[in-house]
């Protein structure tokens, strides 16, 4: 039988000292490990930066290391805004906002701008920790209608869904993809993320009954920090809506090709552009 190396040891039993605890709460110095297992505090430290990998736990300089934030969750078909989702969990949602500019401005909109706009960039927290970016792209008579000024935005417990339907715009339906990558050097500094940090990017437009644009979203999170999770079930009869035939045979239509898989149907995430200024 294969002995695990002993910063592997650890890490386990570390993981099942995580999992009794309590978020933010901390753990077993490194010290204290070091003197328990009789072992250095170089085995003991590379042990603790695999859970630190996993986004397990986070080490505060000077402080020590504590059981980090459970991940956010995204459910597949529930339409709900990061405000809501984070209270589903039990936990505070809050933003500080970073940037909120008439388009053309400063700010680089996430997505094609056809007519005039505003873009809000926020920092999104859970019970005070930052976890994503949200860069937003809001059509001019959409804020006309509501009212939305920066003062606003400002608020910390600011919900843009919640604003929009307590201004008669609610969200009825939203299209939404994903894709993951580095994060850039900006999103390093914002999210507090290390240069070789990858992060989940998930695009939404959200529309109201009529079908009409209410917003356009970038949303960028650390990938330790979020996770989507679906249910998949898999047909056994001949189903038109996937291009099942008798034979079991899948005919994909374009633009499919699964959860999280680009299979040259679909067309690529929005690219960030340069709005062009409308000649007069």
């Amino acid at each position: 039988m294969t002995t695990l190396p002993l910063y592997r040891q650890i890490a386990n039993r570390l993981r099942e000292e995580v999992a009794a605890c309590k978020p933010s709460e901390r753990l077993t110095s490194e010290t204290a490990l070091a003197a328990s297992w009789g072992v250095s505090r170089f085995t003991v430290a590379k042990a603790v930066e695999e859970l630190v990998a996993e986004g397990l736990v986070v080490r505060r300089q000077g402080a020590g290391t504590f059981v980090a934030s459970t991940p956010l969750r995204k459910q597949p078909g529930i339409l709900m805004s990061f405000t809501e989702a984070v209270g589903a969990a039990g936990r505070v949602a809050s933003h500080e906002l970073l940037s909120f500019e008439q388009w053309p401005g400063h700010a680089t909109p996430p997505f094609e701008v056809e007519g005039a706009a505003v873009v809000m960039d926020r920092l999104r927290c859970v019970d005070g920790t930052p976890v994503a970016r949200h860069n937003s792209v809001v059509p001019q008579d959409v804020v006309e209608r509501t009212g939305l000024t920066k003062d606003i935005c400002a608020r910390t417990d600011f919900s843009f869904y919640r604003f929009l339907s307590d201004r008669g715009c609610p969200v009825a339906s939203a299209t939404e993809r994903l894709n993951a990558r580095m994060a850039t050097p900006d999103e390093c500094t914002i999210l507090a993320l290390s240069p070789d940090s990858v992060v989940i990017v998930v695009y939404r437009q959200s529309f109201d009954a009529e079908g009409r644009v209410l917003d356009m979203v970038e949303a960028v999170y650390d990938a330790r920090r979020y996770y989507y999770e679906t249910k998949l079930v898999r047909a056994t009869a001949p189903d038109p809506a996937i291009g099942l035939s008798d034979d079991g045979t899948a005919h994909i239509p374009p633009g499919t090709g699964g959860p999280g898989l680009d299979l040259g149907h679909g067309s690529p995430p929005p690219r960030r552009r340069r709005a062009r200024r409308r000649r007069e």
